[in-house]
C-alpha cells in the first residue's frame, strides 16, 4: 500500500477534489482552469500515460506529478522542476490580524500578483482549491498564500 502523500495528486482529485477532476481510465487532472497537475494512479500499466494523452489532447502542458521515472516514446519533456515534501508533525498556528480571507472577485488582483512575481501556476479557478489569503498594503494585494492540494485527511 502507498501513502497518500505519494501521490497527493492522484488522492485529492479522487477525494475531496474529485468535483475538480477530469479522470479517464488511470488518469487524472485538474481542469485546466484550476490547475495544471496530471497524475497516474498507483500501480498504472502501459495504457495509463495513453489515458492521460487522451485526456489532455495534443500539445498540452501538464505538470506530471507523483510518477517516477520518465514518460514512454512520444511525450516530451518541457521541464523537470524537483520538489520537497514538507510534512508539519506539530502546528503552531496563530491569527494574523492582517490577514484577509480572498474570495472569487479578488481573482483579478490574485493573477495581477501572480503576473507580477510568478510564485508559481495560478489560474482563473485556482481559488476553488480551498482557502487563500491575502495581505494588502495600500490597499493593493502584496502576499497571499493558499491551499494548492487536498489530499484525505
Amino acid at each position: 500500500m502507498t501513502d497518500i502523500l505519494d501521490n497527493p495528486v492522484w488522492a485529492g482529485l479522487t477525494g475531496p477534489h474529485a468535483h475538480l477532476a477530469q479522470v479517464n481510465g488511470q488518469a487524472a487532472r485538474y481542469h485546466p482552469d484550476v490547475a495544471p497537475f496530471a497524475t497516474l494512479a498507483a500501480g498504472h500499466d502501459e495504457r495509463a500515460w495513453a489515458d492521460l494523452a487522451a485526456l489532455i489532447g495534443p500539445a498540452t502542458v501538464v505538470a506530471v506529478t507523483g510518477v517516477s521515472g520518465d514518460p514512454p516514446a512520444g511525450w516530451d519533456r518541457v521541464e523537470r522542476i524537483p520538489g520537497v515534501q514538507m510534512v508539519a508533525t506539530a502546528l503552531r498556528d496563530a491569527p494574523d490580524p492582517e490577514a484577509v480571507r480572498l474570495r472569487p472577485a479578488d481573482v483579478p488582483e490574485m493573477l495581477d500578483l501572480v503576473a507580477r512575481t510568478e510564485p508559481g501556476p495560478f489560474r482563473p479557478r485556482t481559488i476553488e482549491l480551498g482557502t487563500y489569503l491575502g495581505i494588502r498594503i495600500g490597499g493593493r494585494l502584496a502576499a497571499m498564500a493558499g491551499e494548492r492540494l487536498h489530499p484525505p485527511g
